[in-house]
């Protein structure tokens, strides 16, 4: 009778609180204000497996201009994405430069300076939390 009754309690919970929507990443989430769309601010923008190949081709396109890059939660200062890849595969076998010089490397986030019409537009087409 006692296993019934923690299984009903544990299934109210689970249905109250729908635990398997829970979103590790909410602290990372970008806020900005639609009402002053063209101020610029300093954002920490985080990605969700964004290629460093793709990502050259959105700063280049849009011309965006960034600070740093985060690669594997590490935080790198590069001029351009090539500069990027030397770093970040400074320390890569052979075959893993081979690799990644050919599909890219995932790129967690960059910090930049944005106004929040060119944020609305970059989540159209990448996506951004």
């Amino acid at each position: 009778m006692i296993v019934i009754k923690k299984i009903l309690i544990f299934l109210c919970f689970f249905l109250l609180f729908n635990t398997l929507e829970v979103d590790s990443n909410s602290d990372k989430y970008i806020n900005y204000y639609n009402k002053e769309l063209y101020e610029e601010g300093f954002y920490t923008l985080y990605f969700d497996n964004l290629t460093s190949i793709k990502l050259d081709e959105i700063i280049k396109k849009y011309n965006i201009n960034v600070f740093s890059y985060i690669v594997d939660g590490k935080k790198y200062y590069a001029r351009s994405i090539d500069e990027l890849s030397n770093i970040v595969l400074s320390n890569k076998s052979i075959g893993e430069k081979i690799f990644y010089e050919q599909y890219g490397f995932i790129i967690d986030g960059i910090n930049t300076t944005l106004n929040s019409n060119e944020i609305n537009n970059l989540k159209k087409i990448v996506h951004i939390y």
